[in-house]
């Protein structure tokens, strides 16, 4: 006798995949864009020698197949299809492959410093702005250009053997279809894609040593495959019909996912780092901020500015300061982040650049600091100064950006774990004085490849994104903290221009 879900035809839903850099997240939506089954597999991040932070290929793509294999478990067969995969990822990433196919060593992730020397020395010349002007990818270690710079310089011989380079996602790509391609928005987050012309540019690929040859072909956004030579993907049912979007970076998908993609909305995001981005139909760079532009696709382009600081600022207050045995804070970070609501800093300013920086200062060795110490302050003034400190340096990224560009968006999209307590969504308000919305959703990459799979296959178009992600009521700035935080703001700019160089170049001044 048949059961009543095998009567029933089964719904389509889609697979959002995405590789972070602490994780690798799955997530099927139906086709309303609600998740139904999650899964995430954390990644090794290995640090061999100072500066270093790679990636096991390997790893990646075994934890990739262990995500989609998780979430299909959990999705009920006999009532759900899965009709189409988006593909997200982080950017930046470098992988040296051999003739045969096969990584010659770990992943250079953006995390990875090593390239410094390199893309301070660029930039320093009359051909590193120029190549950001043409890119849209600012010169910092965390390019490719400067990675693929350094290994040239540093590890010659590693480099010769290299036959081509490439991303994590283009790794797990040639794993499913044994194809070796980039999208347009990966590529353009790369240092070496030209903006204007729409290729990989002559002049970058010069100064990175590499010709066209040893990269990837280029693909637009809403490039589909079908048919996997992944035998898992057979078995699992996700080949015959089932559409793969290439997809692009996860920063411009999270933009798409909560349907950011015009001027008028500005999107904060804080995982472990954060980000300030707007969507917009005109291509910008500007030599002053620094500002990134990278392809979302179909002449649609994302603007922002990355932070290396963000989450882990708070949790590495907590673990490696304050949460070791004080009465006075939770002995949990999650109650703790809480608790740091109920105290005011006042003065207490906290430089948040425990992790160097790129956006505003662009200094891979920039230092954090704290400012204005007193015998009153304790545990919660502090984490709750390292907080404020991560909201400000996110103002200070949009408000050069604003001027640099023209643009004055209306409201404000947040979103990661941090801005979901509510005292800190409220002090973002306060600090922007802009309307914060909330985007609760920690997927929204995976969201976005699964709505840019949908617009590759046709079932929506771009304008209609906008209107697919509803919005709650918004959280509304207050005049007077509003005015405390300006206040406040200057002196963390004057601070930070002065003390994050750190302490032997102050002393060094006259």
């Amino acid at each position: 006798m048949m059961n009543a879900s095998s009567r029933r035809p089964r719904q389509a839903c889609s697979l959002g995949v995405d590789i972070g850099t602490t994780s690798v997240k799955v997530v099927a939506f139906n086709s309303s864009g609600v998740g139904m089954a999650h899964a995430s597999v954390p990644l090794e991040l290995y640090h061999p020698v100072p500066g270093a932070a790679e990636q096991d290929p390997m790893q990646v793509y075994e934890a990739t197949m262990t995500a989609i294999q998780q979430v299909l478990g959990l999705l009920d067969g006999g009532l759900w299809q899965v009709v189409r995969v988006g593909f997200s990822a982080a950017m930046h990433s470098v992988v040296p492959i051999d003739e045969k196919n096969t990584p010659l060593c770990f992943a250079m992730t953006w995390m990875d410093t090593r390239a410094s020397q390199v893309a301070e020395d660029l930039w320093a010349s009359a051909e590193g702005p120029a190549l950001y002007e043409k890119t849209g990818t600012p010169i910092h270690a965390m390019s490719p250009l400067c990675k693929l710079s350094w290994l040239r310089q540093q590890q010659p011989e590693l480099f010769a053997q290299a036959y081509r380079f490439v991303s994590l996602k283009e790794w797990v790509w040639y794993q499913w279809f044994g194809k070796w391609e980039i999208d347009t928005s990966l590529a353009s987050a790369t240092g070496l894609y030209n903006l204007d012309t729409g290729d990989w540019d002559a002049t970058a690929l010069n100064r990175a040593g590499v010709c066209r040859d040893n990269l990837s072909r280029l693909v637009p956004t809403t490039f589909i495959r079908q048919n996997p030579v992944n035998l898992r993907l057979h078995k699992w049912g996700l080949a015959g019909d089932v559409i793969y979007s290439i997809g692009a970076s996860d920063g411009v998908l999270a933009n798409l996912g909560v349907g950011a993609i015009d001027e008028q909305t500005l999107v904060v995001t804080i995982g472990t780092s954060s980000a300030v981005r707007f969507g917009t139909l005109k291509r910008a760079t500007d030599v002053n901020s620094r500002l990134f532009c990278y392809v979302l696709g179909d002449g649609r382009f994302v603007v922002g500015g990355p932070s290396n600081n963000g989450g882990l600022v708070p949790d590495w207050l907590y673990h490696h300061l304050l949460g070791r045995g004080s009465e006075e804070i939770a002995q949990d970070l999650g109650a703790a982040l809480v608790q740091a609501g109920g105290v005011e800093t006042e003065d207490l300013i906290c430089l948040p650049y425990v992790a160097g920086e790129r956006a505003p200062l662009w200094n891979a060795k920039a230092m954090g600091a704290v400012v204005g110490l007193r015998l009153e302050h304790g545990p919660l003034h502090l984490l709750r100064a390292g907080i404020e400190g991560v909201l400000l340096n996110t103002y200070w990224i949009a408000d050069r950006i604003f001027r640099a560009t023209g643009v004055h968006p209306v409201r404000l999209m947040a979103s990661g774990k941090l801005l979901e307590v509510p005292w800190v969504r409220q002090a973002l308000a306060d600090i922007f004085n802009l309307p914060v919305y909330a985007d609760d959703s920690t997927d929204a990459s995976a969201l976005g490849a699964v709505r840019l799979a949908e617009i590759a296959a046709g079932v929506h178009p771009w304008p209609e994104i906008r209107d697919l992600h509803g919005l709650g009521p918004p959280l509304l700035p207050t005049l007077e903290a509003h005015q405390a935080y300006e206040e406040k703001f200057e002196q963390f700019c004057r601070l930070a221009n002065v003390i994050s160089a750190g302490p032997r170049k102050i002393a060094a001044k006259p």
